[in-house]
């Protein structure tokens, strides 16, 4: 008898095992899918059940601390989940922290962040610099931004500049004392595109020299 002989006789001999064999496909498919619905209706913010942004989570019923979490805003493969910190305090914003806090340099993916924009209507972030003796964007007290004041680039390739179309809140600037001690100069970004943020090069700096230097101080993007 050939093979596929054979194969009709043990269908045909065993109807009710192929019957069965298949019911169980069935039950694994379904059982997979509904798990994988209601971990989308309340997700845990883990690894493993990650939810799209830090305000679904605070939209389950339980209450969540702030802390770290686990998101996937595009509900794609476990493997390019992002951590971040939640803040259910300031309404569930979902703040992404840099690679290091002395660059604009985050462990993000180009689609993540898309999904991120589009889940988003508001961002802020914060940038510090800190400086000894050196100018970062007045001159002096009381005097307008420099020419030589620094710039910053947005993720969709906008520049934030002084006297430009888009220009950040500028809270401190103690740059402009140059008294021999470490001042700091505090900006302040806070958009309602969120495809602007986060910043991702600061432009312009002064080249340290003897008795002048700065560095960075680079805040999370926190979307809402």
């Amino acid at each position: 008898m050939d093979t596929h002989g054979a194969l009709r006789a043990e269908v045909s001999s065993h109807p009710d095992r192929l019957v069965l064999d298949q019911g169980g496909e069935i039950f694994k498919t379904l059982h997979y899918l509904s798990h994988l619905i209601q971990s989308i209706k309340t997700p845990l913010g883990t690894k493993e059940n990650p939810a799209r942004v830090c305000r679904d989570l605070m939209d389950c019923e339980q209450k969540m601390a702030d802390g770290t979490y686990w998101v996937d805003p595009n509900l794609g493969c476990s493997s390019d989940t992002i951590e971040v910190s939640c803040n259910f305090t300031h309404g569930g914003q979902t703040c992404l922290k840099p690679i290091t806090a002395s660059k604009v340099e985050f462990a993000v993916s180009r689609v993540q962040m898309n999904f991120l924009h589009l889940l988003s209507s508001e961002v802020t972030q914060h940038i510090t610099i800190h400086c000894l003796n050196m100018t970062v964007w007045q001159e002096g007290p009381g005097q307008a931004p420099a020419k030589r004041a620094v710039r910053f680039r947005a993720w969709n390739g906008q520049i934030f500049e002084a006297g430009g179309q888009f220009r950040p809140e500028v809270s401190m600037d103690g740059c402009k004392v140059q008294d021999g001690r470490w001042q700091q100069t505090l900006f302040t970004f806070r958009t309602q595109d969120p495809q602007q943020l986060p910043i991702v090069s600061v432009d312009n700096l002064p080249p340290a020299s003897s008795g002048k230097q700065y560095r960075l101080e680079v805040g999370p993007a926190c979307f809402l």
